[in-house]
């Protein structure tokens, strides 16, 4: 069952509320295992698709910063 962050924890069941914690730790635990993995048989740069969650990074990514106009 996915993590609901709309739902009061205050209007939860313990069972519910320790689902909850489980689900969420699981997911973190599978989003290090697949970005581990991932760091060690790809090439760097290379982003596999990992939908709207995605929040891994290559560590080289280059910075593109406009220069600030004067004033």
């Amino acid at each position: 069952m996915p993590a609901d962050s709309t739902r009061d924890p205050e209007s939860m069941t313990e069972a519910e509320r320790r689902d909850e914690v489980v689900s969420i730790l699981a997911s973190g635990l599978v989003r290090s295992i697949v970005a581990s993995r991932a760091r060690t048989s790809r090439a760097r740069g290379d982003l596999a698709d990992c939908g709207r969650t995605c929040l891994e990074l290559p560590g080289d990514l280059p910075l593109s910063v406009a220069p600030r106009p004067g004033g």
